[in-house]
């Protein structure tokens, strides 16, 4: 008699991988589009430079208020780790930087945008992992 052989289904991950697999992604593609030629990237709330693999993705309106913002690249910037999770985000300085960069209406429209809900399924992830993945390629 002969055997056959299993064949193991792929487990599709769930919704929470998906997110943080995008996160993930969408972090480094933050933080490298920041960086000079030499890798380097500037704090936007302090202004220390460090290589861009040294800083994090850091959340203006903060990442728990929800998926309307989350992901939104004008509200996501470099940030050192003392500043983003030490001085809570050094909103002071975050703010400054938001406004001299977008102008005060972008602080506007991210306080509007944040209350609305949004929720992503897992094709959305999907579809925006390939996106960000093919921006990621064009920067390497």
């Amino acid at each position: 008699m002969q055997k056959t052989k299993k064949v193991k289904k792929k487990k599709e991950k769930s919704l929470s991988k998906l997110k943080k697999e995008y996160w993930k992604l969408f972090s480094i593609y933050i933080r490298k589009k920041s960086a000079d030629e030499n890798g380097l990237a500037k704090c936007v709330t302090c202004g220390i430079v460090k290589p861009w693999q040294e800083l994090q993705a850091g959340h203006y309106v903060p990442a728990s208020a929800g998926l309307s913002t989350y992901f939104e690249e004008t509200n996501v910037h470099c940030q050192c780790v003392s500043c983003n999770l030490f001085k809570k985000g050094n909103m002071d300085n975050y703010a400054l930087f938001m406004i001299k960069t977008y102008g005060r209406e972008k602080l506007d429209e991210l306080a509007e945008l944040k209350r609305q809900d949004a929720k992503f399924s897992k094709y959305d992830y999907l579809r925006m992992i390939e996106t960000i993945s093919q921006k990621l390629g064009e920067r390497i």
